[in-house]
């Protein structure tokens, strides 16, 4: 629970550094960047982390591709226009807990469909990129997948951050 209320600061005072903007710029074309841009802070913050650590871990596994890179970065994209935001998100994390098929059933409220359904409505968004980044965009929250070492990062580094 501690965890959670750090989450939730962290994400209530996010900003994005220069630093953070070099790094989004060496791994997104004009396209993906406007589309990144439109994501709530915390989420972009978010991103930027998950693809920071990413990027190490490939790094330290000579496992180095900039597709999971940049999939990183776009991993939420599909929260665009969403109404998520740091407080939604935490609502939608707390009664998920407590009542998820309950909260399954008003799905056709913005935030709420996004929450469960943004690696799916991402491909809709990135229907440009290469079929890899689609797959490890849309499966990003598929822990069924096993035998995929980039997806498996990508998932642990998100779910850490």
């Amino acid at each position: 629970m501690i965890y959670r209320v750090k989450q939730f600061i962290w994400a209530a005072t996010a900003k994005l550094t220069s630093d953070d903007l070099v790094f989004i710029n060496s791994y997104l074309n004009d396209y993906e960047k406007k589309i990144f841009s439109s994501l709530a802070t915390s989420t972009q913050t978010h991103s930027v982390k998950v693809a920071r650590e990413v990027l190490e871990e490939c790094l330290n596994r000579d496992l180095y591709d900039m597709q999971l890179i940049k999939a990183s970065l776009l991993h939420d994209i599909g929260q665009v226009n969403s109404g998520l935001n740091c407080v939604t998100k935490s609502i939608m994390v707390i009664a998920n807990r407590l009542i998820p098929q309950v909260l399954r059933k008003f799905n056709k409220i913005g935030f709420i469909n996004a929450y469960y359904k943004h690696a799916e409505m991402a491909l809709d968004i990135l229907y440009m990129e290469p079929e890899y980044i689609k797959f490890l965009i849309k499966n990003h929250h598929n822990y069924y997948i096993q035998n995929d070492e980039k997806l498996k990062i990508l998932q642990t580094m998100d779910s850490r951050n």
